[in-house]
């Protein structure tokens, strides 16, 4: 196996450890099972023409830039602090 660390949700979480100790079985394998319940249920890969599309698009052009995303990159993607000084 590959160990793998997951964010979730404290709420998504706290009802997903309550479903796997239901099922007397650990939150890991209750992730595993569902996930394997997913793929199956899903198609294998996205078709050529979804990559391309994606890919090959225009870049995104934002008329109004941060430019700190790079320097608060974490407080945009898990809340923490800024670390940059913004002049408001």
């Amino acid at each position: 196996m590959h160990r793998t660390q997951l964010l979730l949700p404290a709420e998504l979480r706290r009802r997903a450890a309550h479903a796997a100790r239901a099922r007397r079985m650990s939150l890991g394998g209750l992730v595993r099972e569902a996930l394997t319940e997913y793929l199956a249920r899903t198609p294998a890969a996205p078709s050529s023409d979804v990559i391309e599309d994606v890919l090959l698009a225009d870049a995104f052009d934002d008329p109004e830039p941060d430019r700190h995303l790079s320097s608060d990159v974490d407080h945009y993607l898990y809340g923490a602090p800024r670390r940059s000084r913004r002049r408001r």
